[in-house]
C-alpha cells in the first residue's frame, strides 16, 4: 500500500498496489497483482480503487472528485461494440476483466 497526495475527505487519498486493489480475485498462473478491472460506470479499464470497493477510470474518477459523476444505474452497452472487447454486467456493479499478463499473450498470440 502506498500513500498518495491531498484531496479526498481528510486531505489524503490512499493508492492501493494491486493485490491489495484486486478484492479477492487473482489470475491462476500471474495472481492478483495483475487483474484488470472495468471502471464501475464506463466500460474502461479502471484505474483508481476508492473507498476499498469501487474501481473507476481516471475520467469518471476526475468527475466524482469533482461531485459531477452521473451514470444510469443497470445501463450498458452493446457487447460488440464494447471497447474492452468483453461481455460484463451493467455499469454500477464492480467486474474483473481478467488478467492482463494473459490478455496480452492472447492478443500477441
Amino acid at each position: 500500500e502506498g500513500g498518495g497526495e491531498g484531496g479526498g475527505e481528510g486531505g489524503a487519498v490512499r493508492r492501493l498496489c494491486g493485490a491489495c486493489a484486486n478484492a479477492g480475485e487473482a489470475c491462476a498462473e500471474h495472481g492478483p497483482e495483475n487483474v484488470v478491472w472495468k471502471c464501475r460506470y464506463c466500460c474502461s479499464v479502471a484505474t483508481w480503487f476508492c473507498w476499498g470497493s469501487t474501481h473507476f477510470c481516471d475520467g469518471c474518477h476526475a468527475l466524482q472528485m469533482a461531485g459531477r459523476l452521473s451514470w444510469v444505474a443497470g445501463a450498458g452497452c452493446e457487447a460488440s461494440r464494447c471497447p474492452l472487447r468483453v461481455r460484463h454486467p451493467p455499469h454500477g456493479e464492480e467486474f474483473a476483466i481478467g488478467c492482463a499478463v494473459c490478455r496480452s499473450r492472447r492478443a500477441a498470440g
